[in-house]
């Protein structure tokens, strides 16, 4: 499976750079991007017919606070929006505030706990103000809390929808939502936690909605740097930010990326300016200690920042957290001591961890990955190369002073002397990673490192990870049709699908040359299969945007122009979002996570095995 950022890229001179799929194939449209891959052969996807056109829902559904009818598919978007609801609510939250306690409480305690309390909201004029207390805390069920020992590692999630709430606790299918809170690793089993550092990688970031979401926990990181595409009233949050985190020593740095700006001005690291081009990566780094032990979490997702995104539409995320390099001795004793980590003891198999035979084996080839580091893994050494493209080159402490203690407890903790954040990246052990860093990075890539990048990347780790599984398996070299699902379109053309269809076809890479575009096969080889049973497009139709619970407004996340999606070749690939059953059928598990209703934001390519049947 891959869960990744709009990975539809060009192609023409097959160069390592991602272009933009809402525009042309032009060179100068592209983003600066990262996501992830994955091939592994613990999930099953059972095959269902897509070509059915689900009935709408017409009924109506009436306001309590503001007695107006609007469609119930819009409702959830409504109460959101609706000045009556917020006003009730507040009005609400301000009564359960104002009941008397049962004992009376020093006046520093009871100035801890409001503190830990209040929710920042920004109002139309940029300020900030309290405006009630959030709802307590509750302690997470052993079936839901992604730190619960005994329980398998999902490294991919879904962010929790305001319809997947709804989904039963005991539900298989709960575990694999999370909200905002728990992607970032502020919400569970974490009361001991104690926050160090938070990177923050997106397009469309709302300050206000992120502090909302997040705070009062997000003030307490020693050190925030979010970097940024595009944000409404920047300057003025952040501003009140740093106004919340005065007399504690912390600081919160956003910095916005502009790739159409002049080459490496404040605005646009790269060395090349690009027309149109946006910083959409959308990832969090994350720095805490838990048990006298510091961690590194590191989520790419595919969410803007604002909360129709997080919450309304359908988004993907990988999520995992690392321990400091010698903190353990051997990957046994990590997986034990590390509650994300704790893998060995449900004998679950990691297709991508690295042993040190192998990496020396690969070096004594000429080949392989680069590596700086004894001790580095092709994780560390893909974000690490990744974010040397920002040019950032603050060197700061990113954590508070720890408490001396014995040597083996120091080695588990991160130094607070200053470092740059490429040092501090590389502090931690990414040698349990489930997943391949698949960067993009705008620009002209030389000969050595075109496989370092975009799509070309994504076919080198299928090609070492993923064509030699099929092998022992010794499956048929007749491969399924790839399903890709992302948000938006560009100005395809069949000859370009078809090298791009060549290039990561886990049945066909291994014979192909991307970089001068012929096949192994030479001149009498057979012309390939058509299209239609080499790839399916998942693409929402106007109707399931429509009675979506964003209505025609959350269309706008989906953007395709007419001209580009009405082409006939793509015609055959077109397949619906939602499954088969209609949208009021009573058959249970015709959409057991919930995401019918709610726009796909996600980007998903996935390839069955050959030996996938229809039970999966």
């Amino acid at each position: 499976a891959v869960v990744l950022k709009n990975l539809v890229q060009r192609g023409a001179q097959f160069n390592g750079m991602e272009g933009t799929v809402k525009s042309s194939l032009d060179p100068a449209s592209l983003r600066q991007n990262v996501f992830v891959a994955a091939a592994n052969k613990t999930m099953a996807i059972k095959p269902i017919n897509l070509s059915e056109e689900a009935p709408l829902d017409r009924g109506l559904t009436k306001c309590p606070n503001c007695d107006r009818e609007v469609p119930a598919a819009n409702f959830v978007l409504h109460e959101a929006n609706c000045d009556r609801t917020r006003l009730a609510r507040r009005k609400q939250q301000q009564r359960q505030s104002s009941q008397p306690g049962a004992a009376a409480k020093s006046s520093a305690q009871a100035s801890r706990e409001r503190t830990q309390r209040e929710v920042i909201a920004l109002d139309s004029d940029s300020e900030i103000e309290v405006v009630g207390t959030s709802p307590p805390k509750k302690a997470a069920s052993k079936s839901n809390d992604f730190n619960s020992r005994g329980a398998p590692f999902v490294p991919f999630h879904l962010y929790a929808t305001t319809t997947s709430k709804s989904i039963r606790a005991h539900d298989a299918t709960k575990k694999y939502f999370r909200t905002l809170r728990e992607m970032v690793g502020i919400d569970g089993n974490n009361s001991k936690r104690r926050f160090q550092w938070l990177i923050v990688f997106n397009f469309l970031v709302d300050f206000s909605y992120l502090l909302e979401k997040l705070s009062p926990d997000i003030l307490d990181f020693r050190r925030v740097v979010v970097f940024y595409g595009e944000a409404g009233g920047t300057e003025a949050m952040v501003d009140q930010w740093r106004k919340l985190l005065a007399g504690t020593g912390n600081t919160v740095e956003a910095i916005r990326l502009v790739p159409s700006d002049p080459p490496r001005s404040r605005y646009n690291p790269l060395s090349i300016k690009i027309p149109y081009g946006v910083h959409h990566t959308k990832m969090f780094l994350m720095g805490y200690e838990e048990d006298s032990k510091s961690m590194c979490r590191v989520v790419v997702h595919t969410a803007n920042l604002t909360r129709d995104d997080i919450e309304y539409k359908t988004q993907g995320a990988y999520s995992q957290d690392f321990p400091l390099k010698g903190s353990c001795n051997g990957n046994d004793d990590c997986s034990k001591e590390s509650s994300q980590n704790d893998v060995k003891k449900i004998a679950v198999v990691n297709p991508y961890k690295r042993k040190r035979g192998d990496i020396d084996r690969k070096a004594a080839e000429g080949g392989g990955w680069p590596f700086e580091e004894e001790d580095s893994t092709p994780f560390e050494e893909d974000l690490v190369t990744y974010l040397e493209s920002y040019q950032y080159r603050t060197r700061q402490s990113w954590c508070t002073g720890n408490v001396l203690g014995n040597a083996s407890t120091s080695k588990k903790r991160l130094s607070n002397k200053q470092m740059s954040w490429l040092q501090l990246i590389r502090q931690y052990d990414y040698s349990s990673a489930y997943a391949v860093l698949i960067p993009s990075v705008p620009g002209r890539h030389k000969e050595d490192s075109y496989n370092n990048f975009g799509y070309l990347k994504l076919r080198q780790a299928i090609i070492e990870w993923v064509c030699p599984r099929l092998q022992d398996a010794k499956q048929s070299s007749k491969a399924n049709p790839i399903l890709c699902q992302f948000s938006s379109m560009g100005s395809l053309n069949a000859k370009w699908l078809d090298q791009f269809l060549s290039a990561v076809d886990s049945s066909s890479t291994q014979g192909v040359d991307p970089i001068s575009k012929v096949s192994g096969g030479g001149k009498g080889e057979d012309r390939p299969p058509p299209l239609s049973t080499r790839i399916k497009i998942i693409w929402p139709t106007t109707e399931e945007i429509r009675t979506s619970v964003e209505g025609y407004q959350g269309g706008a996340s989906v953007p395709g122009k007419v001209r580009n999606l009405e082409k006939d070749f793509l015609q055959p690939l077109f397949h619906r979002w939602s499954s088969r059953q209609s949208r009021n059928s009573s058959a249970r598990g015709h959409d057991p996570f919930k995401t019918e209703r709610h726009i796909p934001h996600i980007k998903t390519f996935l390839q069955p095995s050959s030996s996938c049947n229809d039970n999966g």
